[in-house]
């Protein structure tokens, strides 16, 4: 039986994402985000996230689920799934190291923005927040120390004013993987970061692309 790791290669290759576009990158909570690539148009956005994905994983598959596909920008959104497991804040830190060094050693110029771990009910009630915020830190003080890198953090949208958390924000059935109406406020705080990470990275215009798009379009309304 073929593993969900070779599966998951697959799906990549039948996909065949832009070259020079972003690719996401990460654990169940980006693979759900079955939205992004239309939020986050014009700019072309692959998914390559599969759940359950740990550090270990994304540095073992870099290969194959980045760097053969040339990104300007990486979205990397995992580490909870280490800390769930056992692994301390340094070797969660740590993985994302060895993963950058991976990226920027085949390509130097590739902006990679890290997503803040999030804070679930589920992970509150196995004792991980303290170290949900202590690699959050940590990770922070790399991405501003390399202009390569870029930290956004998400958690300000599961929590209300007074600091308590957004039940509605996730699943009830396991308290851990995200609501619709997450996704959304999700979209909208990575859409604004993106579209700056994008720039930077000396990506198409957003109107080119959007006029290319258009075209795009035009041009299968007119072949059917």
């Amino acid at each position: 039986m073929p593993s969900v790791m070779l599966l998951n290669r697959v799906q990549m290759a039948i996909d065949a994402p832009e070259k020079y576009g972003v690719v996401a990158v990460g654990c169940e909570i980006m693979q759900y985000f079955s939205s992004i690539q239309e939020d986050m148009l014009p700019i072309p956005v692959s998914n390559h996230a599969l759940a359950g994905s740990s550090t270990t994983d994304l540095v073992s598959g870099v290969d194959y689920q980045v760097t053969e596909h040339r990104p300007r920008v990486v979205l990397y959104c995992c580490g909870g799934n280490d800390l769930s497991r056992g692994s301390s804040v340094s070797q969660t830190v740590d993985g994302f190291r060895e993963f950058t060094a991976k990226v920027h050693e085949e390509m130097p110029e590739t902006q990679i923005i890290y997503i803040s771990i999030i804070r679930t009910p589920l992970q509150e009630s196995q004792g991980k927040g303290d170290d949900i915020e202590e690699t959050n830190k940590r990770v922070r003080e790399m991405c501003d120390r390399d202009d390569k890198l870029s930290f956004l953090d998400i958690n300000s949208i599961f929590v209300y004013s007074d600091g308590t958390q957004r039940k509605d924000m996730f699943q009830f059935f396991d308290q851990h993987n995200l609501t619709t109406l997450a996704y959304k406020e999700f979209s909208r705080v990575l859409e604004h970061h993106l579209k700056v990470v994008w720039n930077k990275a000396g990506g198409d215009t957003l109107e080119h692309l959007a006029s290319r798009d258009e075209e795009e379009q035009a041009g299968g309304e007119k072949e059917l």
